[in-house]
């Protein structure tokens, strides 16, 4: 979940990117794990879903284990993937984010099966 406010648009990276409204200070806490604003999907059901939305929980989620996926309800679940990322996978700003930059982060460090889709 974002502690800053935040908007979407095109990414240079890929498809859609979360943008910051505002101007952030490398080291600031910009976001924070909260279970009561996440959504979580037992990966054994997702063939019982329509495949719109199981497509939806598959690329805007993570997996957090094996048998379940995340999907954060507000825009943190559209943060694209860098190997050079203006954020750690514990909400801590690690470079000055202006108003306007993307919002990235490395998927090497909370999802297992990133390795698949990065080769």
């Amino acid at each position: 979940m974002f502690l800053i406010n935040t908007y979407l648009d095109k990414s240079k990276i890929q498809g859609v990117g979360v943008f910051s409204k505002e101007n952030v200070k490398k080291g600031d806490k910009i976001k924070e794990v909260r279970p009561e604003f996440e959504l979580r999907f037992n990966s054994t059901n997702l063939p019982k879903m329509p495949l719109a939305f199981a497509n939806f929980i598959e690329t805007h989620g993570y997996q957090d284990r094996k048998d379940e996926y995340v999907l954060s309800i507000d825009n943190e679940k559209y943060i694209n993937h860098s190997a050079d990322p203006s954020v750690n996978d514990d909400g801590i700003a690690l470079k000055n984010i202006k108003i306007g930059d993307e919002i990235t982060v490395d998927y090497r460090d909370f999802d297992d099966n990133i390795e698949l889709w990065l080769t």
